[in-house]
């Protein structure tokens, strides 16, 4: 294991933390808020930059030599554990939640793009924590170590990083180069959100709420600087502009690119953007006809219903009707939604639109070959051959088992079996909100702390799609092993001799 090189990338991510949190310090003094919430961010960037100055000491005579993938998965691991401690100082030490753990468990909501809460009175929040609240929200979004790889100096271990961080089934590069391709992407990112929140300004919302909005839209998040979320602006408008923009977000950003630069085919021959919107319009007029048969006057809107499965699918959760006293019918199309989420290279949680056409081909494909053995096929997306379909499948092992291990671990404080299912669904796909005592219209300030811990870890795991985490606490991980120039060498000395 090359600890010097693992330190030293976590140094130079730390000067990154302590950078982003000059933003909300800056909101801060603009607003004359209390020193006590000034002070808040700038003690927590004096520890980032502290941390990051002993690291960068200690790593002086770094080299890249002998950096694999398992040093790519324990860089990822260790900066958004250690993004999530620092991130939650500031409202910790501004007493604005008084309870680290809960500290804790916003900023890695926020990170992660889950969007659950556990403030009862969002409003109360000074400004400048709305803003980091929601700004975690867009950090998180594209990817902490993704945003680094395009500001930071190019370096050959980049790639290994990159894979352990970046979300979906497969990984690929739009450009030869890894930082450009980070560097492309980000910049749709960016100017994506800039056009929101343009959109947003433009139908009245105002200036702090429309960037926190754009922000908490961009990362897929849901985070919300008002209690009543969507639903306090009582804009059609605002209603539709925030639905077609998590879509959008939800989307393969790599597809925009290919469409600025005129590459339409590629776009019009995506199979995994056939699949995503086609069920988000067949499932929207199924949920509409089944809440419309359940109620004498339908109370709800196709509107509505739409928002709400965008809403759901990108994973973003963002409040606007309550659809915990929906059908169960459209209850269980919504935890499935949370379940499959949105298309690789977005921002949206979920184990991806991806693997959703593997698992339904691979079951097709299984049962013709049952009938007929002697047939020879195999599973293509976007006619490509999957020619290893293990670790599609073995993905979705380990997400399974992983569901139940954290679905046991909340049943130990959590009674309710709804609950605990919604919870885990919600936790491990970053969907936000959940059914019963916690759907839309409620927070999870009354989650025991023990439960709200093994949530934090279940949205980490969800974000980062499971493996980085499992590879870190694995025990194969941190034996050493022999390294190859070494062990070429010692043979070729026992053949001298």
């Amino acid at each position: 294991m090359n600890f010097k090189m693992i330190f030293n990338v976590l140094g130079k991510m730390l000067i990154l933390l302590a950078a982003l949190l000059i933003l909300p310090t800056i909101i801060s003094l603009i607003y004359k808020e209390p020193t006590y919430v000034t002070n808040s961010f700038l003690i927590t960037i004096m520890i980032c930059f502290t941390v990051s100055l002993l690291l960068h000491f200690l790593t002086k005579d770094v080299t890249e030599r002998d950096f694999y993938k398992r040093e790519g998965y324990v860089i990822v691991t260790l900066t958004w554990v250690i993004f999530s401690i620092l991130g939650a100082l500031p409202f910790y030490i501004s007493g604005e939640i008084p309870h680290y753990i809960d500290s804790f468990f916003e900023t890695v909501s926020g990170f992660t793009t889950t969007g659950s809460t556990i403030l009862e009175d969002i409003e109360t929040l000074n400004k400048s924590l709305l803003f980091w609240r929601s700004f975690t929200h867009f950090i998180g979004g594209m990817g902490v170590i993704v945003f680094a790889l395009a500001i930071l100096p190019r370096s050959p271990h980049t790639i290994h990083i990159a894979k352990a961080e970046v979300p979906g089934p497969y990984f690929g590069k739009v450009v030869s180069s890894m930082k450009q391709t980070a560097i492309y992407l980000y910049g749709i990112y960016i100017a994506l959100t800039v056009l929101l929140f343009i959109f947003l300004m433009f139908g009245g919302v105002g200036f702090f709420d429309s960037i926190n909005l754009a922000f908490s839209t961009a990362g897929t998040g849901g985070f919300s600087v008002r209690n009543a979320g969507i639903a306090y602006y009582n804009s059609t408008y605002v209603t539709v502009v925030i639905a077609i923009f998590m879509l959008i977000f939800s989307m393969n950003l790599s597809l925009l690119y290919f469409i600025i630069f005129k590459r339409y085919f590629k776009v019009l021959k995506s199979e995994e953007l056939r699949w995503f919107f086609g069920m988000i319009g067949i499932l929207s007029v199924i949920m509409f006809l089944d809440i419309y048969r359940s109620y004498d006057t339908p109370n709800h809107s196709l509107l509505d219903v739409f928002f709400t499965v965008s809403s759901v699918v990108s994973t973003t959760g963002f409040t606007y009707n309550d659809f915990n006293i929906w059908p169960v019918f459209s209850k269980m199309i919504i935890l499935i939604l949370m379940i499959v989420g949105g298309c690789t290279g977005g921002t949206a949680g979920g184990i991806k639109i991806p693997r959703l056409i593997f698992f339904v081909k691979n079951a097709k494909l299984s049962i013709s070959k049952a009938l007929n053995p002697r047939k020879i096929a195999m599973v293509k997306i976007d006619g490509k051959v999957i020619k290893d379909t293990t670790p599609l499948s073995n993905y979705l092992l380990l997400f399974g088992f992983v569901y139940v291990i954290i679905l046991f671990l909340i049943t130990f404080q959590i009674n309710d079996f709804e609950d605990a299912i919604s919870l885990t669904v919600t936790s491990i796909s970053n969907a936000g909100p959940a059914f019963n005592h916690y759907g839309p219209m409620s927070n999870f300030s009354q989650i025991p702390y023990f439960t709200k811990i093994i949530l934090s870890i279940s949205m980490l795991l969800g974000r980062l799609e499971l493996m980085p985490l499992i590879v870190f606490f694995s025990a194969n991980t941190w034996k050493k092993r022999r390294k190859k120039a070494r062990e070429s060498q010692r043979i070729i000395n026992s053949y001298n001799e």
